[in-house]
């Protein structure tokens, strides 16, 4: 059922604008890894082309969608044709296909009811926009069964996974200071990490990290992919680190001066083998986290290609020995970044993509098209202190961790002055595919200033619970 609390909010014109602002952005976003303001600001011309044998030329689905329109408001502008003619559009766009009537009408419904939060929210004063995608027939409940966001990561419970390789401050140094107390008895591998870190300032990858690095405008970051039906967003985080790390250490290697653009260094690693075969902490498609994901893959022989050992959205058997893998690809350690602190999150980030644990179940965020997300409540605790389902990862910690659900990849962060409100954002990359968001990365808000309430530390949708980046061999 609608929320009438809503309808009053919607305007008349809603049909030209509510879905063209996500698709130019997003088709930037996957040229150009930037979206111009003539693509962000273009919200008049709908990217829906009208069928001539749309659904309103069949009685029954008129009459149907008739009867659930009938307790709006007059005013409110809807026509039953024309809702049929938009998800009609919706339909050949995202290629849906219903088995029944009966169920294409439920979709139907579940729709209309989606386009009307949708453009609630995109009538209001905000940061950030919503708009429709692959996921429009679906319920806030039926997206995160098919995403498997639940409560917890399973592994938070294993207690070896709450023993951290924690990054000491690079400010409180220098950034050439990257020895063995940042890495677990890993001092070869901080000497790697120390001389990347001088060859990427000799390079000046980014002249003012101190405002903005984005991994993605270097070419350094593998694509975005599609996790489909099955909960395996760690090992998309994983792998999405694992691939920037390694083109970043081929990058640093090269003479100078180069361009980072299109230079072909990233190469796509596969996620299945992580699903197939790290399954001591790891439960395939039903979750698993980054940490121990890497824990696991300190001990192997490298990762293969996904070429070689493609995605099929389900778990199989481990086929790691039909595949050579590739050079680099081994982990030998990985650096873990203190909780609930932007100021060292920012400094992991001039170093390389971070995997990061977060909120992803507030229903906005399944909508979100483009801007800085934000919301009072998203990544929050719930849970009290000293109850048996209050969950402690940290020494010290002084509040229940969130109910991350979600892993994703920190890639940049940046202001965006041009925004009303908040400014300030970290970009992450998704695993949703790239017609969500802005071609597949999300903005999420950022505050450098510490919150003197404890439950607001953990960062916007809780994007500070856990960070960790890959040490590569």
């Amino acid at each position: 059922m609608i929320s009438k609390a809503l309808l009053p909010l919607l305007s008349a014109s809603y049909a030209s604008a509510y879905f063209a602002e996500a698709n130019n952005a997003h088709l930037e976003f996957v040229a150009t890894g930037t979206t111009s303001e003539s693509a962000a600001s273009s919200s008049d011309t709908t990217v829906f082309t009208v069928d001539s044998n749309s659904l309103k030329h069949h009685p029954s689905h008129l009459k149907a969608l008739e009867d659930a329109l009938a307790v709006q408001p007059p005013s409110l502008g809807f026509s039953a044709p024309h809702i049929l003619d938009l998800f009609e559009a919706w339909m050949k766009k995202f290629e849906k296909e219903y088995e029944t009537v009966e169920e294409k009408m439920e979709r139907l419904l579940i729709f209309l009811e989606n386009h009307v939060m949708i453009e609630s929210h995109n009538a209001q004063k905000s940061t950030y926009t919503l708009g429709h995608n692959e996921y429009s027939d679906l319920t806030t409940d039926e997206f995160h069964k098919l995403m498997k966001i639940g409560d917890y990561f399973p592994e938070i419970l294993i207690e070896e996974n709450k023993q951290f390789n924690f990054m000491e401050s690079l400010s409180s140094t220098t950034a050439a200071a990257a020895d063995s107390s940042m890495l677990r008895g890993a001092a070869e591998a901080a000497a790697v990490e120390r001389r990347r870190l001088e060859l990427a300032a000799s390079k000046s990858l980014f002249p003012d990290p101190d405002c903005e690095v984005d991994w993605g405008m270097k070419g350094l970051l593998g694509p975005v992919r599609n996790q489909g039906p099955c909960g395996a967003c760690w090992a998309f985080s994983t792998i999405g680190a694992i691939e920037a790390a390694i083109a970043i250490e081929k990058f640093s290697t090269f003479p100078s001066p180069l361009d980072p653009s299109n230079m072909g260094l990233v190469t796509p690693l596969s996620e299945q083998e992580l699903i197939d075969c790290d399954t001591n902490y790891e439960h395939g498609c039903q979750g698993g986290l980054m940490i121990s994901t890497f824990n696991e893959e300190e001990h192997r022989n490298g990762l293969c290609t996904e070429a070689d050992y493609p995605y099929i959205e389900n778990q199989g058997t481990c086929a790691s020995s039909a595949c050579t893998p590739i050079s680099g690809s081994i982990v030998k350690s990985h650096v873990d970044v203190h909780p609930r602190q932007t100021k060292l999150l920012k400094e992991a980030l001039q170093v390389k993509p971070v995997t990061a644990a977060m909120v992803a179940s507030d229903p906005m965020f399944q909508f979100y098209s483009k801007g800085i997300f934000q919301s009072p409540t998203c990544g929050v605790p719930t849970r009290e202190m000293g109850k048996p389902d209050c969950q402690i990862m940290y020494e010290n910690q002084d509040t229940c961790l969130p109910d991350i659900n979600h892993g994703v990849l920190v890639v940049g962060y940046g202001t965006d002055k041009k925004a009303e409100g908040v400014q300030d954002f970290f970009k992450v990359k998704n695993s949703w595919g790239d017609s969500w968001g802005e071609g597949g990365f999300f903005r999420l808000a950022r505050s450098d200033t510490d919150n003197p309430d404890p439950k607001k530390t953990w960062g916007e949708c809780a994007i500070l619970s856990m960070l960790s980046y890959p040490v590569m061999g």
